[in-house]
């Protein structure tokens, strides 16, 4: 890197922690009627919240929904809040945090009605681009079969390129992160606290292994030194379904924890899953329910997800695989080469594509690292890829 890229690059970051403060300042102020549905109106009228805190409250006035009381507390909050006493905290607990227009900050959370005004992190991977997240939830007190069950699905979306998301309670939380980091794939933990907080303390061994581990991380919403109260737990659920694309629910009593994340999921269009379990279990009894009422997705292993996302195995040059959502033509193409490898010219004549449209879409799949081109232009699924059939 040249030295006007790392000038460059030192600069972009001194405006990202600038602008990063005034969100933190803007947090503050939720109770005083700056929630975040006001706060990104804000940010998207004036194009930052530095902007924002130093315009002079008669310029907001002139906004018709700033009513005087906000107006009021936003006065007496720029005189108690310090912006960027509030980024050195943050930066002196040594985590990362990226308010909601930051680019780094994970997309899926962004398209939420409620997001948070910022996510902080510890750990080292990357939250922008999260490969297929699933979130795994379940009771603290599964039974062998559900921890059996926990283990194989979490294994399985890992080894397979997806990213396991969880909130690292004992139970069914846990034994989905140690089957992700066991599967060597990418595991987020969303916690109910400040992420240089580990709870429950029994789960130590595991924070460690997700802080320091290379494809995982724990993050919240809450700031550095956050202590767990009751009512976070909630909160921290709809964190967990809104990183996910999709919501996996092994085992769950009918006032399961579980339920509320599942519901949350159903309010943001995620698919939602269930494993079915016996009719006596009292942790089975909520997840029975799901699958009885349609609203989840009946589920025995992580093919199951796989399929109905529509998602593949692709082949990277990276220690860790990725998955790739396919659609249309592509998943057409992809579910006949899994079936068998085809010919070209048998595939031109299945599909009734013509020969531009069918190269196309072939090249697309080959450069995600689906499908190989043999040969007398034959063409077979990535031994990886047929595994998901």
């Amino acid at each position: 890197m040249s030295l006007v890229d790392e000038l460059s690059d030192k600069k972009l970051q001194q405006e990202l922690d600038e602008e990063l403060s005034y969100w933190l300042a803007f947090s503050k102020m939720s109770g005083a009627g700056f929630g975040i549905v006001k706060t990104r109106t804000l940010y998207e009228h004036f194009g930052s919240l530095k902007e924002v805190w130093n315009t002079h409250v008669d310029e907001l006035k002139q906004l018709t929904w700033m009513s005087y009381e906000m107006t009021q507390a936003f006065r007496e909050a720029r005189k108690t809040i310090d912006p960027e006493s509030l980024l050195l905290q943050v930066r002196a607990a040594g985590v990362r945090a990226y308010h909601l227009f930051d680019p780094r900050f994970p997309a899926h959370l962004r398209e939420m009605h409620d997001p948070p005004f910022v996510i902080f992190a510890q750990g080292n991977l990357s939250l922008e681009n999260l490969p297929c997240p699933v979130g795994v939830v379940g009771t603290r007190t599964p039974s062998s079969y559900g921890e059996k069950l926990t283990k194989e699905v979490a294994r399985g979306l890992a080894e397979n390129g997806a990213t396991v998301v969880s909130g690292m309670a004992v139970g069914v939380d846990s034994f989905a992160h140690w089957a992700a980091i066991k599967g060597g794939g990418r595991t987020v933990a969303v916690l109910a606290t400040g992420v240089d907080i580990c709870y429950p303390s029994s789960n130590k061994h595991l924070y460690q292994e997700l802080i320091e581990g290379e494809f995982s991380c724990v993050i919240s919403e809450y700031f550095p030194g956050t202590r767990p109260e009751r009512w976070s737990f909630p909160a921290r659920n709809r964190i967990l379904a809104g990183i996910s694309k999709a919501v996996a629910v092994i085992e769950a009593g009918v006032d399961s924890g579980s339920l509320i994340t599942a519901n949350m999921a159903f309010d943001m269009n995620r698919e939602v899953f269930a494993v079915p379990g016996r009719v006596d279990s009292p942790a089975s009894k909520g997840t029975n329910k799901l699958i009885a009422a349609n609203k989840a997705h009946l589920m025995t292993s992580h093919i199951d997800i796989m399929e109905t996302m529509q998602w593949a195995k692709a082949r990277t040059g990276g220690t860790v695989p990725t998955m790739v959502q396919l659609y249309g033509r592509e998943r057409e193409i992809y579910e006949l080469i899994a079936a068998e490898p085809r010919q070209f010219e048998s595939l031109v004549e299945y599909t009734g594509l013509s020969v531009g449209e069918l190269s196309a879409t072939l090249t697309m799949l080959e450069l995600a690292g689906i499908v190989i081109r043999l040969p007398g232009d034959w063409y077979e699924c990535e031994k990886q890829a047929s595994e998901i059939r």
